[in-house]
């Protein structure tokens, strides 16, 4: 059963239409949507978002703490979060993360990224 469905990020058009997501995805694309927006780019939510300027730290411990609590913050689905990244691929640029977390209590597949440093 449906609990709740929002539109596909990045926006897409089906058959003229804007297409919807539901529960588990929906819940995917706002992890991205939040990590993926810098502070001060939502002129209403100036504080919403992952601010990159973190990876200068170059702790994974850090990086990985400042996720987490930007996905709990603004991702009100997620009900546990566990975050696990390196930086193997630092040298290029990026830094992979993975998240294992719930939502509303119903565990979710596993969701690996590359984030930007």
């Amino acid at each position: 059963m449906t609990t709740y469905r929002g539109l596909q990020y990045p926006l897409e058009v089906k058959n003229g239409q804007l297409v919807t997501v539901n529960d588990v995805r929906i819940t995917e694309q706002n992890i991205l949507e939040v990590l993926e927006t810098r502070p001060t780019e939502r002129v209403m939510r100036v504080d919403y978002g992952f601010d990159p300027k973190i990876f200068n730290t170059l702790e994974p411990n850090a990086i990985n703490a400042r996720i987490h609590r930007a996905v709990m913050t603004y991702v009100p689905a997620v009900s546990q979060l566990e975050v696990t990244g390196n930086m193997n691929n630092l040298d290029n640029g990026t830094y992979q993360v993975t998240l294992k977390y719930k939502v509303n209590g119903v565990p979710a597949p596993p969701l690996t990224i590359n984030l930007s440093a």
